[in-house]
């Protein structure tokens, strides 16, 4: 399939918004032409190449490998070169016009108009006010770009390093630019959110299908294209209101720095609560943005009066407008295509979108499909399967799951308590009979958590969380989870999880995948059963099990719809158990907390699926992360290397805390509070008695504290206090937020060139996105947890090895 209209809109858009950032100032026409140039050399290039490897293809009969992605390259690129082209020809028109008429060719200048009319706390509002539209659009867009992505947590990195990257070159290009017109620059950033909302719908319908989840390669085009608008708006901003209020006001870059942040950390406070009050994801992220364009109409465009009474009380009746209405059904519908919304709703956990497809009721999470009416076939293999394998359950944990569909399953088995566990309220709201409420315990709390605190013993437990294709949902795939699984079954209990599909072929990533969870499980039980059905189920306990699904249902006079004789053959079901059995490598390292194991190899095995796309994957995550480190300059490199280890142990948090305290997504948002408030005071405070020390005992004093980390790592891992746990990891992230930021002020306090200021802030956003990209995708799941922490020292003292004792300058 070719995208020639998506690539080609994707083009002219692109084009157009560079256009405009030229018009308003941001750059000059000369640099809109270079950048434009550039695209136009690399389409000629891509399609050049790709064309001749097709043509000596065809010719000769060279047998050229990828030769279909190859072609797939050309034509898409092909698309943009003719694209591209077209603008470039349309810039020369003029050019051959003046030819003819003998004319000369002058460039058009761009001029500003300085427009300092704002007092030195009406610049620090502006900055708060950039700080925390900046962190709610982060905050509401990464929540939806992860619905839409896939949401693990390379994606994660992928999102956090694409819009640090790009909010990076926004302040190169500020660093450069002498706009000082706080009017237009506000009008711009106001604006910007919109713009990169209608890309997200635009994009989505462009290239994707409803429930479908891209590729990593898709992915991380698609939120490039996404955030592009508006983090480079949002860097160029805070750098030039930084420069300005610099300038006018005598702020340090440290004291700016520190007020948009803390502009920042009330952002991640505010938003979490307005979440647990159900408001949706696009309702808030459109009454934020007519905030924003509010407070730019009535503070730099709007005379002061009775004249700004109609615009206050026009946006008082658009915002109110937004949150009686339901803005979140109509996005959900333009990001659904394929079935009619009824409903939306956003928890703190994920979205629950229900919709109709030819009559028929389903219900997506997070953009997938979760559930949908009459799914026979899923309902009875995810219970039938395990609970058959118990001769008298009597109680019976279910780890999430639908329990309007899977809780009358369980019935048929006459047992006494069922205690249903799901995390997302949304999720737990069914009808289940009154009569069945003496049997049925909902528990609305994290299954970690609760299998890891309850005493209570039970004969089964089903557990149909997803695969571990995060490091939150790795957890439940691990060792010690499995052996507290052990600890609450009774004597010959079983326990059932899912740890990815039962294809009817393993590729090595496969196999390495569930054989890392097999060997976990054989590791705490005596048997283990493969049994492959619509997923691939794994079933453990100390008892005997058997694989003669058809023969134990007619013995126990269950009737089903399709887990039965009917459909089923036991002579099948066992030698495929056997032969999964067989591929199982008991060499492969088991799945641990500290070592996700399981994590790193679902990632290959997504991968995997899309092999002709790595190499160009590899290319563009090199380029946009990688490449930067080479054009640092060599002064800015500790603070390159602490902005990275300081995201990097960002994600060391997070996990830390789910492992301790399960997946509470307050307490994450104190976890990021923490970390903004330790910017904030490290780069806004000046601290008499370590002014004289100089910078690089600074980083190496961060660099000491990420070794003690993960000396002491295991030791935090094991405080069985929750709220003493989740006071230390609070503190512990302070410590190195506030050196970094204290690093951040110590580089640019002295410097009266805008431009270093700049460079000194882009290497800090460049940093903290290959920090993301390296710990999320790469470092924990291949190195485990503690070399990861080490590593951060690591790079710490790389930031000080060549930025301090080598700098010459």
């Amino acid at each position: 399939m070719y995208h020639v209209a998506g690539t080609g809109s994707t083009i002219l858009i692109l084009y157009i918004i560079s256009y405009l950032f030229y018009r308003v100032g941001y750059y000059s026409f000369n640099f809109h032409k270079k950048l434009w140039n550039t695209v136009l050399l690399i389409a000629f290039l891509v399609a050049a190449l790709a064309g001749i490897f097709i043509a000596l293809q065809i010719t000769y009969k060279w047998d050229i490998p990828n030769v279909k992605s190859i072609l797939k390259w050309h034509v898409e690129f092909g698309v943009g070169l003719a694209v591209t082209g077209i603008l470039h020809l349309l810039w020369h028109l003029s050019y051959f016009r003046k030819i003819f008429r003998n004319e000369e060719n002058r460039e058009q200048v761009n001029e500003t108009i300085p427009d300092i009319g704002t007092n030195a706390s009406g610049l620090n509002i502006n900055l708060f006010i950039t700080g925390f539209v900046s962190t709610s659009v982060q905050l509401l867009l990464i929540r939806e770009m992860m619905n839409i992505s896939g949401g693990y947590e390379l994606i994660t990195g992928i999102f956090l390093g694409t819009w640090l990257m790009a909010s990076a070159a926004g302040s190169a290009i500020a660093g450069k630019s002498k706009l000082t017109n706080i009017r237009n620059i506000n009008i711009v950033f106001s604006l910007s959110p919109l713009l990169t909302v209608f890309l997200l719908f635009l994009f989505a319908r462009v290239f994707m299908e409803t429930g479908e989840t891209p590729s990593l390669l898709l992915s991380l085009i698609y939120t490039l294209i996404v955030l592009l608008p508006f983090c480079l708006v949002s860097g160029f901003t805070f750098v030039r209101l930084m420069s300005i209020a610099k300038q006018y006001s005598g702020n340090l870059p440290g004291k700016s720095f520190s007020i948009e942040t803390t502009g920042g950390i009330v952002s991640g406070i505010i938003l979490p609560a307005l979440f647990a009050a159900s408001f949706g994801t696009y309702k808030l992220l459109f009454v934020i943005i007519s905030l924003s364009i509010a407070y730019t109409l009535l503070t730099f465009c709007i005379k002061q009066g009775k004249s700004n009474i109609p615009v206050k009380l026009l946006f008082a009746i658009l915002i109110f407008f937004l949150i009686i209405i339901k803005p979140d059904v109509l996005s959900r519908q333009l990001l659904l295509p394929g079935i009619k919304v009824i409903a939306s709703e956003d928890t703190p956990y994920g979205n629950i979108t229900r919709g109709e497809y030819n009559g028929e009721g389903s219900i997506y999470y997070n953009q997938r499909l979760l559930r949908y009416k009459d799914d026979i076939i899923e309902k009875e293999e995810d219970i039938h399967y395990a609970m058959l394998q118990h001769k008298s359950p009597l109680n019976v944990i279910l780890i999430s799951g639908s329990p309007d569909s899977h809780i009358p399953e369980i019935l048929k088995y006459h047992v006494k308590k069922v205690t249903y566990i799901e995390r997302d309220p949304g999720l737990m709201r069914s009808a289940i009979n009154d009569s069945l409420k003496s049997i049925v315990v909902s528990s609305n709390s994290d299954a970690y958590n609760y299998i890891m605190k309850t005493s209570e013993k039970t004969d089964v437990v089903i557990m149909l969380i997803p695969p571990p294709s995060t490091l939150s949902l790795n957890r439940y795939y691990t060792a010690e989870f499995f052996k507290k699984i052990k600890k609450i079954l009774n004597a010959g209990g079983v326990f059932m999880c899912s740890p990815g599909t039962a294809d009817t072929y393993f590729n090595d990533e496969s196999i390495r995948m569930n054989s890392s969870v097999y060997n976990g499980l054989r590791a705490v039980f005596k048997n283990v059963l493969p049994i492959a059905g619509n997923k691939l189920y794994l079933i453990a306990s100390d008892n005997p099990l058997s694989a003669s699904i058809c023969k134990l249902t007619a013995d126990r006079g269950i009737i089903n719809s399709y887990v039965s004789s009917d459909y089923l053959s036991d002579d099948l079901i066992g030698r495929r158990s056997e032969e999964i059995l067989n591929l199982m490598n008991p060499d492969t390292r088991k799945n641990t907390s500290s070592f996700p194991i399981s994590y790193s190899y679902f990632q290959s095995y997504h991968f995997s699926r899309d092999r002709n796309e790595k190499i160009p994957l590899i290319i563009i995550i090199t380029g946009l992360f990688a490449l930067p480190l080479l054009l640092l300059k060599r002064r800015n490199m500790v603070m390159y290397f602490s902005a990275s280890s300081l995201a990097g142990f960002e994600i060391i948090a997070l996990l830390t805390l789910q492992l301790i305290a399960g997946n509470m997504y307050q307490l994450t948002g104190l976890i990021l509070a923490g970390l903004m408030g330790g910017l904030a005071v490290g780069s806004g405070t000046e601290i008499r008695l370590a002014k004289s020390i100089p910078v690089h005992f600074r980083t190496l004093s961060l660099m000491l504290f990420y070794l003690l980390i993960a000396v002491t790592y295991k030791s935090i891992l094991g405080i069985e206090n929750r709220f003493m746990a989740i006071s230390l990891i609070l503190f512990l992230s302070f410590i190195p937020a506030f050196l970094t930021g204290n690093i951040f002020r110590e580089t640019t306090k002295d410097d009266n060139n805008q431009n270093s200021t700049s460079s000194v802030y882009s290497a800090d956003l460049s940093g903290s996105a290959l920090g993301f990209i390296v710990v999320s995708g790469f470092a924990v799941p291949i190195l485990g947890t503690t070399a990861t922490i080490y590593l951060l020292g690591l790079m710490v003292f790389a930031g000080f090895l060549f930025g301090t004792i080598t700098n010459k300058h």
